[in-house]
């Protein structure tokens, strides 16, 4: 994997910044985009072309590659992993640290904190969602109020997902050789590298949802994305690989994209 990259923050530095951007978790994510980033162009440019033939009155239609599984009637889906077997109530929320600790505590089967469509993706409330998630993680998550009401989770806090920005979006903040990175690589890396470990040795799952990853193996099946088929597989292994060299081990990082 290379390693020469020249890595630019250019975003201010707040209260615990620096526990979350770390050397290790900026090499890790420095190198998810050296690894990933032509993989992540070349889907990009795939989804225009094949929105452009849709647009040109082309079909949905289902994948040549995949005709084996429809003409199998055994053909069955893996079983569901531990935490993903009631999902009966879900609910989401932006990754502000009195919603996740309400959220947790809401009785909901899952928390899906989300740093996309539930939050104003500033640079400070991404890493401030980042140190927040890192606390619900190890559960010392706390909050105080300006009138003095003090939050705190609950002994059976709902399980915790985590949906990272788009692969479309960049983090402008985060540069890479002079290149804005993909706000998805800073999302789910900083993500993994401070609590996959954490999560796995509670027994708890490593989730991230995956639907604005989007591409047909994440759950949310979308055909015009072909381009894309390898794309978060490929991430997976890198992330698997990366972990497992930063902690002297290996790290059973399986992370559940749904």
């Amino acid at each position: 994997m290379p390693g020469s990259e020249r890595v630019e923050i250019t975003g201010p530095y707040g209260d615990r910044y620096d526990e979350i951007l770390t050397s290790q978790a900026i090499d890790l994510i420095a190198a998810l985009h050296a690894e990933l980033a032509p993989r992540r162009f070349e889907a990009l440019a795939g989804r225009r072309r094949r929105q452009a033939e849709l647009s040109r009155g082309a079909m949905l239609d289902f994948l040549p590659d995949t005709a084996y599984i429809r003409e199998d009637a055994s053909w069955r889906v893996a079983p569901l992993a531990p935490g993903l077997v009631d999902r009966r109530v879900e609910i989401t929320g932006p990754v502000d640290r009195k919603m996740i600790i309400n959220a947790l505590n809401s009785g909901a089967s899952v928390f899906m904190a989300d740093f996309e469509d539930s939050n104003s993706p500033t640079w400070e409330n991404c890493i401030e969602g980042q140190r927040n998630l890192c606390d619900a993680v190890r559960r010392t998550i706390e909050f105080t109020s300006p009138e003095g009401k003090e939050y705190k989770l609950n002994p059976n806090p709902a399980v915790l997902f985590v949906r990272p920005r788009g692969w479309h979006l960049n983090e402008k903040h985060f540069l890479v050789n002079g290149t804005p990175i993909s706000a998805s690589l800073f999302d789910l890396g900083l993500f993994f590298f401070h609590n996959a470990k954490a999560q796995i040795e509670r027994g708890a799952l490593a989730a991230a949802d995956g639907d604005h990853i989007g591409h047909h193996l994440v759950g949310h099946i979308d055909f015009s994305r072909a381009e894309e088929i390898a794309l978060v597989p490929l991430l997976l292994f890198v992330l698997d690989v990366v972990l497992s060299v930063l902690f002297g081990a290996v790290v059973p990082v399986r992370p559940h994209l749904l």
